[in-house]
């Protein structure tokens, strides 16, 4: 039977009855015929049939043999202090690999001091701490755009230094010479 894609109610429980008749019909069988086919069973069957097991239990992989004896740990003499975990900027003359992967410049000591007093939920710690970082630009936290959305807006002080308002505009002169009640902006009475 092919399976139907629109199926009603009618149609399920004719499906649900037809695979019970045949799960039932397949027990009746094999109840029936079962020791004849175990008497049609040759030895030879029965020999293979044992191989097989003992070819398949072979292939198992055997657990492997643990020692009771707990390995020796060699702890470092010396814990690293918070100075010697601090990751220094790459510099031009260093060859670590490593220095490469910084992304973000060091946050200056007096916006981390931030993060450790009070909590979030009163408006400090970490809250404090992320509106601080939000004053700062990426240009001055990264050293370069780190993704492609970044180059839109990268060093736009930079260039929005070279732009001044049109010496003759015309939008003071518009706005003072239109007679409006709402001004230029137009904004619809509603009565």
């Amino acid at each position: 039977m092919a399976r139907e894609l629109n199926m009603d109610t009618q149609r399920q429980n004719f499906w649900k009855e037809a695979i019970k008749k045949e799960a039932f019909v397949r027990l009746a069988w094999h109840g029936k015929y079962a020791n004849e086919i175990k008497e049609q069973e040759s030895p030879t069957s029965k020999e293979k049939r044992l191989a097989r097991a003992k070819k398949f239990t072979e292939m198992v992989p055997k657990p492997p043999t643990r020692s009771l004896t707990l390995p020796v740990i060699n702890y470092p003499k010396k814990r690293p202090t918070n100075v010697d975990m601090v990751i220094k900027p790459h510099q031009a003359g260093d060859n670590d690999p490593d220095a490469l992967l910084v992304e973000m410049r060091p946050v200056a000591p007096g916006v981390k001091r931030l993060l450790y007093h009070g909590f979030t939920k009163e408006g400090k710690g970490r809250h404090q701490y992320l509106q601080a970082r939000t004053f700062k630009k990426p240009e001055e936290k990264y050293d370069y755009p780190l993704t492609t959305s970044w180059e839109y807006g990268w060093r736009l002080d930079d260039v929005v230094k070279e732009f001044r308002t049109p010496q003759f505009g015309r939008s003071r002169i518009v706005r003072d010479t239109f007679f409006r009640r709402n001004g230029i902006l137009y904004a619809p009475i509603t009565a």
